[in-house]
């Protein structure tokens, strides 16, 4: 189970599961890109597991819910009871340096383990005791065994050296392969990995701002397919009277 721009990819690096800028998830065939279902919006897709999407349903409370689909299909098959999070804590889509979150597949379930951070926000230059005081960190995991509904286990609190970083490390700057040629990264790419035989590309499009995930040979360059994740109308000043 690998991670990508904005997304999770199975085992077998066949399917994706991605999300746009609102949460709606997507699956896609890594294969040839095509659109298998959406589900969301509002959603981040964590792992995908032994025929199963765990993802999290985001909103403004703090607190974690874990929703899980049908990997074929896309549909609901059950959503946990919320499980609470600090206070000043917020999910995200993404990993941010206040929100990360790593899966590591356990037999047929999957552990979730998070981090939350927050830092002093003020515009005034603070007092160290300020700085000091509004500095905070949580930490936890849980355990979700898709095949059994509703079933969430709130695990310990790990050691602080367990505790994964607050942004999963970059992506090689080249494939892993001797025989690749040393990858130039394009500018309009904002995020990129490796999966099997292929390099997946997050990228913005400079004439009109969409977002694209995009899947490249890394061996030729060559684009094997492109799918848009949002989609961006360029603003254009508005029309005078004559």
């Amino acid at each position: 189970m690998a991670s990508i721009p904005r997304g999770v990819v199975d085992e077998r690096g066949r399917q994706a599961v991605v999300h746009d800028h609102e949460g709606a998830l997507m699956a896609l065939d890594l294969e040839s890109g095509a659109l298998l279902w959406r589900h969301g919006p509002g959603m981040r897709p964590c792992a995908l597991h032994a025929g199963s999407v765990v993802a999290l349903r985001i909103g403004a409370a703090p607190e974690l819910v874990v929703v899980v689909l049908d990997a074929g299909s896309g549909a609901d098959r059950w959503e946990a009871e919320p499980v609470a999070l600090p206070s000043w804590a917020r999910c995200t889509l993404d990993d941010t340096r206040e929100f990360a979150l790593s899966a590591e597949p356990v037999g047929d379930a999957v552990v979730l383990r998070w981090v939350a951070r927050s830092w002093y926000g003020g515009g005034a230059a603070p007092s160290a005791r300020v700085l000091e005081e509004s500095r905070r960190e949580a930490h936890g995991a849980l355990r979700v065994d898709p095949a059994r509904a509703g079933r969430v286990e709130v695990l310990p609190v790990p050691a602080e050296a367990d505790v994964p970083p607050p942004v999963p490390p970059e992506a090689p700057p080249h494939p892993p392969h001797p025989s690749y040629p040393p990858y130039q990264q394009p500018p309009d790419v904002v995020d990129q990995s490796v999966v099997g035989d292929l390099r997946l590309e997050l990228a913005r499009r400079a004439d009109s701002g969409a977002v694209v995930l995009r899947a490249v040979d890394p061996r030729t360059g060559t684009r094997a397919w492109e799918v848009e994740l949002d989609r961006t109308t360029p603003q254009r000043a508005p029309r005078l009277p004559p």
